[in-house]
């Protein structure tokens, strides 16, 4: 064979292997070798999918939130050990409170928030959703891959026919030399135009053989969705342990904001009462009183507002169990004080979010599919072969349907070629090549909007940190202050209007403190979810 005739043969191996390039046209290429294909053994036309690769960064920007030891103290002021300031480190885990990102919920060492997150994951409505979406995209790898195998048919049926005598001379005429007409051989056959029953019974079956591999292309195509339906399941079970924990935390805090607002309103009250004392005595205005009376009812009035609050977020907790709004209500009617303490961070090395983000994981997804329908619709353009085949009993009366006189039989296969479709085929490759380019773009997309929203969350605790150190020092600093204005008070050497400012400025910082206690909480939970928290990887990616 000459060498023009090795390298077209060469070059049409190379393409059932692979393919030539991933981003090159193929049209004007299958245009060419079309006619050489027919003659060529079964191939898969198309690229080939090779897991897309991408630059990630050797190490975190921001340094992990330093470790904090398990606080106690009245309400929100807590006194903490002197480890404090000591910081985790990035590639290994701690000892003892150490968080297991499969279960990270573990490491608050809360019995409530586990069972909430267990019963969770067996309740959730939109868990519920997406599981059902995943046996549909599971099922349909099976409807697809059904392509590949012959398809029987078995049929049955009855007909009342009658034959055109008129049709059968047009036909017949010519059809005999010598003096024998076509009307006379009809008049031998009997009477043509007497309607009659016909009786059959048989099957049928069709084979589409796969040669150049376009089923095959759409079984892969299907895996793929089914591996990114999975994923996106994966996603929302983060996404609900995250919230489930998010809100069982915010009720801790708002029970808390309760208790502090019910301290703020009985230190209020005695307040109240110095003043109406020292006015009874002469030793202060009514000016004092009414400030005193009017800084009482402000925070009477904050009490029913918190409750109801609390009574949202319990609705809010149910929903996420799949419960009634009510459910939950006697169970968490009275959480403990104490805010649960997050767990050390393993954060790990960026590259591990590849792996452990299910957003990720399922943009990678995308990009198979999309490259496996490019090879779908280059299969489009080749030729199809399709065995075909039937086989039954036809008769005219019922009761000799069963003979073998009544047998009949058809098989034969069938090559369909597309000729002109008026650049149809090659603006669908075009199409498709596009759409995995758009995938890839997006899968990029997501890999970046992964390590920001770890580093965001680093910045964010790193930062919280600050401000918690902050709230605890000045939370220190206000109560001296209000007992000692109350002191100077009652010895008469200063306004009722300095008491009332040391007060208010003291809860005022003890709000905030609660705040940043659950700001700092929250931000765990945050980082746990960015780092892909809250199931078992898998030892290898699914193929």
């Amino acid at each position: 064979m000459s060498r023009r005739g090795d390298s077209i043969f060469t070059s049409i191996a190379k393409f059932c292997r692979g393919g030539f390039n991933g981003h090159q046209p193929v049209g004007s290429t299958v245009l060419l070798l079309l006619p050489l294909f027919a003659a060529m053994p079964g191939c898969r036309v198309g690229t080939d999918y090779l897991p897309p690769i991408v630059a990630t960064p050797d190490h975190w920007v921001e340094t992990p939130p330093p470790k904090q030891e398990p606080c106690r103290g009245e309400f929100i002021r807590p006194t903490c050990s002197d480890k404090a300031n000591e910081f985790a480190p990035t590639n290994q885990s701690a000892k003892g409170n150490t968080a297991d990102l499969a279960h990270w919920w573990r490491g608050f060492k809360d019995g409530k928030l586990n069972s909430l997150i267990e019963r969770a994951l067996q309740g959730n409505l939109d868990l519920q959703v997406a599981d059902a979406r995943l046996g549909a995209s599971r099922s349909q790898v099976a409807a697809t891959a059904a392509g590949l195998w012959p398809r029987l048919n078995a049929s049955g049926g009855y007909q009342r026919e009658r034959l055109s005598p008129n049709a059968l001379k047009g036909i017949l005429s010519g059809a005999f030399e010598g003096g024998e007409s076509a009307s006379g051989l009809l008049s031998t056959l009997g009477p043509i135009g007497t309607p009659f029953n016909l009786f059959q019974a048989g099957f049928d079956s069709s084979w589409e053989l796969d040669i150049f591999g376009g089923i095959k292309r759409q079984q892969e195509a299907a895996q793929a969705n089914a591996g990114a339906v999975e994923e996106s399941l994966r996603d929302i079970k983060i996404t609900l342990t995250a919230e489930v924990a998010r809100t069982y935390l915010e009720l801790i805090a708002l029970q808390r904001r309760l208790q502090i607002a019910e301290s703020r309103l009985e230190n209020q009250r005695k307040i109240y009462s110095l003043a109406d004392n020292a006015y009874q005595e002469g030793l202060a205005n009514a000016l004092d009183v009414k400030r005193a009376k009017t800084e009482r009812e402000a925070v009477e009035s904050a009490v029913p507002n918190i409750a109801a609050q609390i009574k949202n977020t319990r609705h809010g907790l149910a929903l996420l169990l799949g419960l009634q709004a009510g459910a939950l209500e006697s169970e968490l009617a009275n959480l403990k004080a104490d805010m649960p303490q997050p767990p050390t961070l393993p954060v790990g090395a960026p590259a591990d979010l590849l792996r452990r983000r299910p957003d990720i994981r399922r943009a990678e997804r995308g990009i198979a599919s999309a490259n496996a329908l490019v090879g779908a619709a280059v299969a489009e353009m080749f030729p199809k072969i399709t065995l075909t085949g039937s086989v039954g009993l036809q008769s005219q009366s019922l009761g000799e349907l069963a003979s073998l006189s009544s047998g009949f039989y058809g098989f034969g296969p069938r090559l369909s070629l597309p000729i002109f479709q008026a650049g149809r085929l090659l603006a669908n490759i075009d199409t498709q090549e596009a759409k995995a380019a758009e995938a890839f773009k997006a899968y990029e997309k997501t890999v970046l909007t992964a390590f920001r929203e770890v580093e965001d969350s680093l910045a964010a605790l790193n930062g919280e940190y600050q401000r918690k150190q902050s709230l605890l020092a000045a939370d220190t600093s206000a109560q001296s202050s209000h007992e000692a204005a109350l002191v100077i008070y009652q010895e008469g050497e200063t306004e009722l209007q300095a008491v009332l400012d040391s007060n208010r400025v003291w809860y005022d910082v003890r709000e905030q403190l609660l705040q940043s206690q659950l700001a700092w909480a929250t931000g765990h939970i945050a980082l746990f979810k960015a780092l892909g928290g809250g199931w078992e990887v898998e030892p290898t990616v699914s193929k």
